[in-house]
């Protein structure tokens, strides 16, 4: 998790910035696309999108929660297997239960909810996005105050190397994806 938290922070500040600079060329809708494809964390999505203006963000947060409504399925179809596996070595179908990923099933049902286009009063939307934020804020922080350099140092240089080479991989094989393929979709 700090890992995600380090590199989706220097992303915030990187993806930007690379942008702006003309080091990254890629229409806005595109840079978008490539945001919301490569940046792990929802809230550094949002912020990275947002410094880039209103036509990167709104792509870049639709890839994203296109990319998190994919978790539902992914998470059953490992809890199948996890589940099945845990039968085939124990035999013991009890331990045949799969875990339900709650958050994702939850994530699905406001999206449809949302979908249904209900008019909510503007002081009472107010307070939810208010709310939202704060949530958002507080789950950020929690994150922080459980990462320290001392846990760093325990777990050892490989985890953050693993991490390294994934967010290299993510920033090269991501930006030639989107680079060469987008355009032939768009």
């Amino acid at each position: 998790m700090a890992t995600v938290v380090i590199f989706g922070t220097l992303s915030m500040f990187l993806y930007p910035i690379a942008y702006r600079s003309g080091l990254i060329d890629l229409s806005p809708e595109a840079m978008g696309i490539f945001t919301g494809a490569t940046v792990h964390e929802v809230a550094h999505v949002v912020g990275a999108g947002n410094a880039m203006g209103k036509a990167v963000a709104d792509p870049a947060i639709i890839v994203k929660m296109i990319r998190v409504m994919m978790l539902v399925p992914v998470l059953f179809i490992i809890g199948y297997f996890v589940a099945r596996a845990a039968v085939n070595g124990t035999g013991d179908s009890s331990r045949a239960k799969i875990a339900i990923p709650w958050f994702a099933v939850l994530f699905l049902v406001v999206i449809g909810f949302n979908s249904f286009d209900f008019r909510f009063p503007e002081a009472f939307v107010g307070f939810i996005n208010t709310l939202d934020t704060f949530l958002l804020t507080m789950a950020m922080t929690a994150l922080g105050a459980e990462t320290s350099i001392d846990k760093f140092r325990k777990a050892g240089a490989k985890p953050f190397v693993l991490a390294l080479v994934l967010y290299v991989w993510l920033i090269f094989a991501g930006y030639g994806m989107v680079k060469y393929l987008v355009p032939a979709i768009v």
